[in-house]
Formats: structure tokens, sequence, C-alpha cells
């Protein structure tokens, strides 16, 4: 270049990185009319007019330069950033992926080749391109993100892991590694360690939203709630646009049973942002869970319609219609989900359960391990491998997971454990294991791992309602009942509770939450019925909460109470001796169900329009428990009907037992 020229060069490059580019693209346009094949100066235009927001000016500057210089890997550099502003994925891949050829140790080409694998969703190739960038480069901070990224997505949790904790170690004055590195933790369920990450990220940056919300998702999974409130709220108050930050404080909110506190907050929150869809989302759930259907349906409707296919909304679209009865249509929208999102986990739950209300056990069982992705453990992975089925371990370590319910109906796996003579240690609640140490005595019962040499090669853990799917998917082949005994000292001691006449235990309400009690208790003066049939008598098995209704409903006089040191020292010890003196248990879908059926002891369990899978689609019998025999709505919501044929029943009943 002559001094005129490099002097005019200058000016422009000086104009460039002000971001005034329309004057720099002038000059850039001058130069290269004199000079047209300056590759320098092409360069320069080819990214200005990028910044400028013209992509199609800048690939057809980018062809030139390509054109002027074919040999010149960075001319083809050149043309596929063009290609990739101009949103030709494919084109700009080629482009980058014969700028390798040209020049193999050319970090850049592999670099950008593997982010456009990654857009393309071809995740596997970017990893193997980012790790071409790393083999040259092993420093490459950027490569090393962005493969955490891939393999992340490719379900390498613990890959990535690693990428993340080396991202710290070469800068760790950048709090964003230590969000990546938080993320991959949450992945791995190891959310305490995620927790103190995002603690560390908080000292470098202390507004940072992104750490705060990190934070919280770390602490609800640990179920603290209110920890993980308090963490949303600062993650809002430092980046208060944020919708998904916004939404997770909702929903925090709802979990803690503060229902108008969600709903006003998502209702703010929309009034100044329509568009804001998470919050939509959650504010559908509020509704739900207060029983607001129109308003649900209403708010849920408004999401899809700004975001079309979102798989969050077309779940919760789903669970609305399932509520209303409509299993089809909703299991149409859950395969809507999957067709979105592949790997979305409620989506994948929601099907799984209707695979299994429906008897497709295979695919069910598989299914049902996406629980993991949503449902709050007790437990968190054990540091050792987890079984498959197939061998024989020295030791397998089965993990209690979900209610006393679940334990039950799953518990009885272990028995079958045995019989294969595989040695097994059972872990759940302190308060759970005078129970279910009742369903088989080869069978070790425990609160913890004390004792145990997690180091043992031949160790293996399970989560309990894993089993089926690997030992035994048809519920027809699992332990007939009753294969739960109860104490004959507690059965003496409770003989005089039944009293005389056709002794009914009644249990009306489940757990409260609204997550989970959507539709399917009853309020005890539904129980009505029965309690008019002469020579009945009602005998209350309820705990906790719904036993305030034994106050004041009409046939109050009618039902026997039990005291207040009930089950005192362990869960149903009592209750299982007593049921033993009944003639019948009547109880909506409860754990007090499951434990009737694997007593023996006949049961009627009232059932909304759809139920939960476990007791299938139709039919009056369960293939989970001989004694128990259903009882459906005939529609949504509707349980008078249930009760008058419950009555029904139990006249035939004493008409037998007569």
């Amino acid at each position: 270049m002559s001094k005129d020229v490099r002097a005019e060069f200058g000016r422009a490059t000086a104009l460039h990185r002000e971001g005034r580019f329309e004057e720099a693209i002038g000059i850039y346009r001058r130069l290269l009319r004199a000079q047209p094949a300056v590759f320098d100066v092409q360069r320069l235009l080819v990214m200005a007019l990028l910044q400028a927001g013209k992509p199609r000016e800048a690939f057809i500057a980018a062809r030139k330069a390509r054109e002027d210089h074919p040999s010149n890997a960075h001319a083809h550099l050149l043309l596929g950033a063009a290609l990739e502003g101009d949103g030709k994925w494919e084109r700009a891949l080629s482009a980058f992926e014969a700028a390798a050829v040209l020049d193999p140790a050319l970090k850049e080409a592999h670099y950008l080749a593997g982010n456009m694998l990654v857009r393309l969703g071809r995740l596997a190739e970017s990893v193997a391109r980012f790790d071409r960038v790393l083999a040259l480069d092993p420093r490459g901070v950027e490569a090393l993100a962005n493969r955490s990224v891939a393999l992340s997505r490719l379900g390498r949790a613990q890959d990535a892991l690693r990428d993340c904790e080396r991202l710290v170690e070469l800068q760790p004055w950048e709090p964003r590694h230590l969000l990546s590195k938080g993320g991959a933790l949450l992945e791995l369920g190891r959310f305490k360690d995620a927790a103190a990450t995002a603690v560390a990220a908080l000292r470098l940056a202390p507004n940072l939203g992104d750490a705060h919300f990190l934070k919280g998702q770390a602490l609800a999974g640990q179920a603290d709630v209110a920890g993980a409130r308090d963490a949303f709220a600062a993650a809002v108050t430092h980046a208060p646009g944020h919708a998904a930050f916004q939404a997770a404080l909702a929903r925090t909110e709802r979990q803690m049973g503060n229902h108008a506190a969600a709903r006003a907050l998502c209702e703010v929150v929309l009034a100044g942002n329509p568009g804001a869809i998470p919050v939509w989302q959650e504010l559908a759930e509020v509704r739900r869970e207060q029983r607001d259907w129109d308003g649900a349906l209403a708010a849920v409707d408004r999401a899809l319609e700004a975001e079309g296919a979102s798989p969050p909304a077309l779940t919760t679209k789903a669970r609305l219609l399932a509520d209303a009865g409509q299993a089809a249509e909703a299991r149409a929208l859950v395969d809507a989900a999957l067709q979105a999102d592949s790997a979305f986990p409620m989506a994948l739950y929601l099907r799984a359960c209707d695979d299994l209300a429906e008897g497709r056990w295979a695919e069910g069982w598989a299914g049902y391990e996406s629980r993991s992705s949503f449902l709050p453990p007790p437990y968190r992975p054990l540091p050792f491998t987890r079984w498959d089925g197939r061998e024989v371990p020295d030791e397998l370590i089965v993990l209690g997971e979900q209610g006393i319910g679940d334990l039950i109906q799953f518990g009885r796996l272990l028995r079958l454990l045995a019989d294969r003579g595989i040695a097994a240690r059972f872990v759940t609640k302190e308060r759970h294991v005078p129970l279910l140490a009742r369903i088989d005595a080869r069978i070790s019962v425990t609160t913890d791992l004390s004792g145990v040499d997690v180091s043992r090669p031949g160790l293996r853990w399970v989560p309990l309602a894993s089993l089926p799917g690997l030992i035994a998917p048809d519920p027809a082949d699992w332990p007939r009942a009753p294969y739960l005994t109860a104490d004959p000292a507690r059965i003496g001691r409770w003989q005089q509770l039944a009293g005389e006449g056709f002794a009914i235990g009644i249990c009306w309400q489940g757990d409260p939450s609204p997550t989970v009690d959507i539709g399917r208790s009853a309020p005890l003066e539904a129980f009505a019925p029965l309690a008019a049939l002469p020579g009945v008598r009602l005998v209350s098995l309820q705990r906790g909460v719904g036993t305030e209704q034994l106050d004041t409903c009409t046939f109050a006089e009618r039902i026997v109470r039990l005291g207040p040191d009930w089950d005192a020292d362990g869960t149903f010890l009592d209750t299982a001796a007593l049921l033993h003196h009944l003639d019948l248990v009547v109880t909506t879908d409860t754990s007090l169900a499951h434990l009737a059926g694997a007593r023996g002891v006949r049961t009627l369990v009232g059932l909304r329009a759809v139920p939960d899978w476990r007791w299938r689609r139709a039919g009056e019998t369960t293939p989970l428990y001989g004694t128990v025999q259903l009882v459906r709505q005939s529609r949504a919501g509707d349980w008078s009907d249930v009760f008058a044929r419950m009555a029904r029943m139990v006249c035939d009943m004493k008409g037998e037992a007569a």
C-alpha cells in the first residue's frame, strides 16, 4: 500500500472500532475499487457488513474474496462467517471444513465447524471437532466451553463436568465457568456441590442473577424450597426482566402453598410483559392447583399461542385434559411435546404413565426412569455402580423413593431379589423401617449405609421403582398379596376397635400437596351413603390433613375415631394390625389402598375419572392386589355416583356375610 492508502485504511479501521460501520464500509469499498484483491481490506469489509446487519452484502463480498484467494484458508473462513450470518448453516459448515482441509492446523476452522455442528444438532461430530482444537491448543477456553455444552446435550454430564472444572482451573476469575460447572453438577444430581459452586460464583459476582438462579435450582434439588425461593427472589432482583427467573420464583411460592402470592406475581409480570412464556406456563400450573380449570387452560393456551409447540405448555395442557377425564386427548398432546423435544422429562414421564395405564409394560417402565428428572428423591445417586439387572452383585442397595404407597406397592419385589439369592439391603426413612421390614425377613431394611464398605467392587445400587423394569415388568408376575404382615401383639390389642356390626375403615384424604392431590381425594361428606346403611360401623383411618372434617360432617357420631398416639411409633404399625379386624376398607387413591391391598383385606377404592397409572384406565379389578375393587367416577369431579354404588356393594357384602 502507498502512504496515502495506508492512511485511508487506518482511518477506516478506526471508524470500524468506534462502531461507525457505514463510514468504514464506504472507505473499504473505495480502497477495493482501487486495489480489488487486497485480502485484509476484503476481510474487514465483510466483518463490517455483518456487524451492520447486512448479511447478503457480506456474503457477496466474502464470495469475491474466496474467488480471489481460493487457496487461502482464511478466505474460506470469511465465507463461512458470512453464510452463518445469513442463516445458511450447512453451507457455512462446508466453508469451515474447506478451510480446515487447506490448513489442518488452523484452530479457528475446526472451532467454527464445531459450532456449526452444534447448531445442526450433530453433537457427536461437534465434540470430535472441539477435540481437534484442544489437541492443537489444550488451553483453548472457548473450545472447552462449547465442548462441555455439546457433551451435556449428549447426556455425558460427567465428561461435561471435567471440561468445566478445567475451565475453572484456567480462568478462576470467570464466574460463567462456575455456572457451567454448576449446571453439570445439577445434571448429575449433585445438588449440594452445585449449591457450593453457585456460592463460589457469587463471591466473584454478587449481583449475577444467573448465579442466584443456579443456587435456587441446587437448593430445590435438595428439597429446600424456602431457600430456593429466596435465591430465585435474588435472581429476579438482579435480573428483573428474566422470565425464567420470575417463573421459578412463582413455582417455589406455589410449592410452598402460597398460591395467592404465586398467582399475583405471575399476573403482575404478565401485565408488563405478555410475552413472558414461562410465566404463562407457571400461571397455568397455579390455576390448575387452585382448581381454576378454565383459567388454567386460558393461560396455557396463551403460552402455546406465543411459542407454538412448547413442551412445558403442551404437557401442562395434557395434565389439564387428564384431570377432565380426556385421556386420549392428553396422550396426543404428550406425543406432540415429544415431537418437539424427544428428551423432555415431563413428557417422557406422562407417556410412560399412559403406557403403564394401558398395560404396555416394557415401554412404560423404560420411560418411567424419567421420573428422576423432577421427582424429589430422598437419596442422591450413590458413589458406586448402578445395577443393570443382569449381573449378580455381592450386595445390592435398594433405595426407597416417593411415598409410602409406592414403597408398599413396589416393596414386594424385594422378595424376588431374595428368591434369586441376591443379598439386598433396603434403605428407607426411619419411620417406615418397622413396617417394611415385615415384607420379607431375608431382606435387611435400614435407614443408611452405616457399616457398608462402598469401595467393594461387587456392590451395586438401584432405586426401588426401577426394579419392575429390571426383573418383572408385568405385575401379574409380582408376589401375590398378602405379602405384608402385621405385629401379632398389635392385632390382639386392637380387636375391640372394630366393635359390633359390619366394620368399615374409611380414608378420604391423601397427600394434600396440590401437585399430587388434584381430583384424588373426596370430602368426608361424600361417605354419607355408607354411614346411612343400617348395621354399618365406620372407623376413621384418616391421619393428619383431612381429620378436621370429622368435626363438621353430618354423620360424625357414626364414626369411631382413633387416638392421638395411633401409629406413633412407626408408619401404619397400628393400622396394619387393625385391618385384620375390619370387614372392609373404603378409601380414595391413598397409601391406605396399598396397605389394605398388601394385607389382603377386602377394599373399595374410589377413583377419579382418569386415575393414576397404577389403577389402569378401566375395569373393576387390579393386578396389583387381588382383594381390591375399583369404583371409578362416571364424570370427572363427581363423587356422588361413586359412593352410591359403593353403598349398594356394601349391602351385597353384608348379605353375603349374613
